[in-house]
């Protein structure tokens, strides 16, 4: 129970009054914390209880507010305030006096006058051939279900195509029981080259929260401390969707107790301080040809589990490819899988052949290629020259003509990137094959780094540095020579 309250003498002005009043109509309604109030009337507790202080007169909009969470009438309340404020009513109705008697969008008024708030549910449709991660799930349901005075913000990254989206949205139906009072959701990255501003997100978040639009603060900072306080109140499950940095979302974060806020990114995001991380690798071969037997039909795999398995291989188990052929099998019945397997061998045409509808591969690689500096590019672009299945800054360093050290940095901008993933051996990096095709086709349209850079200096450059390049590569465990 929280402290008292400093007694009051409503005699002593018309403020005091006002105030002592205030005190009268909570008590009337059975004398809520000022922290239950908060729920209702969608400000900070110590707001609400300055109100009531006697200190200074509220605002019109906090006393409305407070009014309402108490069940008093609206309008008396506001003659009233007028009245001690020395702003007496006019005749004509204003746009703020509709607004007051106006329930907002998604929420009513109930006979009390008490606004019920909304509940929202703004996560998109989540998959219904969502398959394996099992091990992933319970690491992130553990995260969420820790105990602790606040809920820890969830980050789940990896490289473009791996189902980071897909992965959170079965989360959020996992652990749903515990934010009963709803979910809210933003895509950062689904408006132009900078995102979603962090304000713009917040105004719509408190509009479909209830909250009317006369409480909202005109002042930015206010207005996401309106919400973090509407985060700290309730039980929100917060689904954030393709930041790109640290900067984007670290307004959205706040001292939640209950609520818990996801974030997907292809970045690692490490700035952010206090965050819980999981991250996504492609599919285990079961998980793929599991995807493709739940999209095709689990016989169709059975009949030709090679060609599937060797599809799956091709596709590099990534989640986003291996789900567009198994939709391109299961709408060609007619077609043997092994005709598939053929045409996704070709890898000059390996871009083409993941495509279904208006989603493919080759546009999610090259969102994130065109974000690239033009040094990170070509850096990709000798992805496309090596055809290996890795590289290192070693040999990155010897191609380009450059410092190892700037090598390594541009290599780890271009994992943030989600062209790129760190292997398993030390000082390499997993080129897929897939990022590999897209980035010969990079390597072969004509272009400003081309014209830039001759060839035969590209020749005398990567000469110059070859035996660098050998004799620093063996002293990586398993080094071999290949860039």
């Amino acid at each position: 129970m929280g402290r008292p309250e400093r007694p009051l003498d409503g005699s002593t002005g018309p403020i005091a009054a006002f105030a002592h009043d205030l005190r009268v109509l909570r008590n009337r309604a059975g004398n809520p914390s000022y922290r239950e109030l908060a729920r209702t009337a969608l400000f900070a507790p110590s707001v609400l209880s300055s109100a009531a202080s006697g200190h200074r007169l509220p605002t019109l909009a906090v006393t409305l507010a407070f009014v309402s969470a108490c069940g008093g009438d609206r309008a008396v309340w506001e003659r009233r305030w007028r009245s001690v404020a020395g702003q007496p009513g006019t005749g004509a109705e204003t746009r703020e006096d509709r607004a007051a008697d106006t329930p907002p969008d998604g929420a009513h008024a109930t006979a009390s006058g008490v606004i019920r708030l909304a509940r929202p549910a703004q996560l998109p449709m989540a998959s219904r051939t969502f398959v394996g991660r099992e091990r992933d799930l319970a690491d992130a349901a553990e995260m969420i279900g820790a105990s602790g005075p606040v809920k820890v913000p969830l980050l789940v990254s990896g490289p473009i195509g791996v189902g980071k989206t897909a992965f959170a949205l079965r989360l959020a139906e996992e652990v749903a029981a515990d934010f009963p009072d709803g979910q809210l959701y933003a895509d950062l990255g689904d408006s132009g080259s900078g995102g979603r501003s962090a304000n713009g997100i917040v105004r719509g978040f408190l509009r479909a929260l209830g909250v009317p639009a006369h409480l909202v603060p005109d002042d930015p900072m206010q207005r996401i401390g309106l919400y973090r306080s509407l985060l700290a109140e309730r039980r929100l499950f917060v689904l954030l969707t393709g930041v790109r940095d640290e900067g984007q979302v670290r307004p959205l974060l706040g001292q939640a107790p209950h609520s818990q806020v996801v974030v997907t990114s292809r970045a690692r995001l490490l700035g952010l301080e206090d965050t819980n991380r999981i991250e996504l690798d492609t599919f285990s071969r079961k998980e793929s040809l599991a995807l493709i037997g739940r999209i095709a039909g689990p016989g169709r795999v059975r009949a030709e589990h090679d060609a599937t398995d060797t599809i799956a291989e091709l596709c590099g188990d990534l989640p986003l490819a291996v789900n567009i052929v198994g939709r391109k099998i299961a709408a060609r019945p007619e077609w043997a899988i092994a005709y598939t397997a053929g045409q996704l061998a070709d890898r000059e045409r390996l871009m083409d052949s993941l495509c279904v509808g208006d989603v493919n591969v080759r546009d999610r690689f090259s969102a994130a290629y065109e974000h690239l500096s033009p040094t990170e590019r070509e850096a990709v672009q000798h992805f496309g020259q090596s055809g290996a299945g890795w590289t290192t800054s070693i040999g990155v360093a010897a191609a380009m003509g450059i410092m190892i050290e700037t090598a390594d940095e541009l290599l780890e901008s271009v994992v943030d990137a989600g062209l790129l993933q760190r292997a398993n051996v030390a000082g390499r990096y997993a080129v897929s094959r897939l990022v590999s095709a897209f980035a010969a086709e990079r390597r072969r349209e004509p272009g400003p780094l081309a014209a830039a850079v001759p060839m035969a200096g590209r020749r005398t450059r990567k000469n110059a540095f070859e035996s660098l390049r050998h004799e620093a590569v063996r002293t990586l465990p398993g080094g071999s020579s290949e860039g």
